[in-house]
């Protein structure tokens, strides 16, 4: 079971992304990677269904994305943006319910959600009063609320983004186990070290156009990524089960630091 982007095309006044055809095995974590505005977004949003395609279409199990009805959408796929927007008036709790608004009630699908993003001790506090992390998180918990059989497919925008180090790890261990469950799991990120430790697969995307895509041993490498960034990359190793490509940061050394 997978999800399939077939001839997929999106025009944004003069950016056009693709066309691109691509598959995300079920089971599966993929990175996006690439530089800021070549495209990484709208293929998030092309593939849930929330950005309008010029051309092609988005199946996920079999069924066209863009022509589901919203309710049916919902349950297929979940989706968390870079900057989600957290209603101020509700609590935590409240907010974690939301995901499950067109799915049957499920208090024990909340309580696992809270639990998994560390907020059950916060879940009746008003969301107003959280950190950035805390409300990233909130917003996170409210997809994994959405856990239900036939949900087969999660898009998340820059998950580590304002996350501290131990919660960006926790989530490098959490995304692979959800995946387990029979959901594709997309990210799209800067965060190299974060894609090497939970991704399995990755897509390098240049001005709206794939460059490559497969293994994510095979595509995040040194070279690669020293030419799509057009900046020197080196190799870590350690961070992960994987070496992981670094920008190189000639700073200190040209500033002539000791």
């Amino acid at each position: 079971m997978s999800v399939q982007a077939e001839s997929l095309r999106v025009e944004l006044g003069e950016f056009v992304l693709g066309p691109l055809s691509l598959e995300f095995p079920t089971g599966s974590v993929t990175a996006i990677v690439g530089a800021n505005g070549c495209g990484k977004t709208t293929l998030l949003r092309a593939v849930c269904g929330v950005q309008q395609l010029a051309l092609g279409h988005v199946r996920v199990n079999g069924c066209t994305v863009h022509s589901m009805h919203e309710g049916k959408r919902a349950a297929r796929m979940a989706m968390v943006v870079q900057r989600p927007t957290v209603p101020f008036g509700l609590s935590v709790r409240e907010t974690i319910e939301l995901g499950r608004l067109t799915l049957p009630h499920a208090p024990s699908a909340i309580d696992r959600a809270l639990h998994e993003t560390g907020l059950t001790e916060l879940q009746h506090q008003s969301v107003a009063t959280l950190s950035e992390g805390q409300r990233h998180r909130t917003a996170f918990a409210r997809a994994l609320a959405q856990r239900n059989p036939e949900l087969h497919m999660v898009t998340i925008d820059e998950p580590t983004a304002s996350l501290d180090p131990v919660w960006s790890v926790a989530m490098s261990a959490l995304l692979p186990t959800w995946a387990a469950e029979g959901v594709a799991i997309l990210v799209a990120t800067h965060d190299l070290a974060f894609a090497a430790a939970c991704c399995d697969r990755a897509v390098l995307l240049d001005r709206g156009a794939v460059v490559e895509s497969g293994a994510i041993e095979t595509v995040l490498t040194q070279e690669k990524l020293s030419m799509l960034f057009g900046t020197r990359f080196t190799t870590v190793h350690g961070l992960t089960a994987i070496p992981v490509p670094m920008p190189w940061w000639p700073g200190r050394t040209t500033m002539g630091a000791k």
